[in-house]
């Protein structure tokens, strides 16, 4: 497989890691994170020397790989946000006999990618 080949099959999959992760399905996402590290290593032995259009189409790649990347970001830190706020816990207020009652740190967590 080509330079160009595997170049268009990593476009294909970044478009569906975006949708994967705007969707929160963790599993496709890791699936998809498998098989884009399988076309990385392809690109990585390949030779770059006497392709100029994959060169260029490689760096037309960038932005949508850094921009993939902030989202698996903003999830990661989501879902750790997510996580501490259940399981945060704060003495806020006393009963009658002045035993504090526990609540949980209220947040508001968006999951809109």
């Amino acid at each position: 497989m080509g330079l160009l080949d595997v170049l268009d099959r990593l476009e294909a999959l970044l478009e569906k890691e975006r949708l994967a992760i705007r969707s929160i399905d963790a599993a496709r996402v890791v699936a998809i994170a498998d098989e884009k590290l399988s076309l990385l290593e392809v690109l990585r032995g390949g030779d770059w020397a006497s392709a100029e259009e994959a060169r260029r189409r490689f760096r037309a790649l960038v932005p949508s790989l850094r921009e993939n990347g902030v989202l698996l970001l903003h999830a990661r830190n989501t879902s750790r946000d997510l996580v501490h706020a259940l399981t945060s816990t704060r003495a806020s207020t006393y009963d009658a006999a002045g035993v504090a009652v526990v609540a949980v740190t209220g947040r508001r967590v968006s999951l809109d990618a």
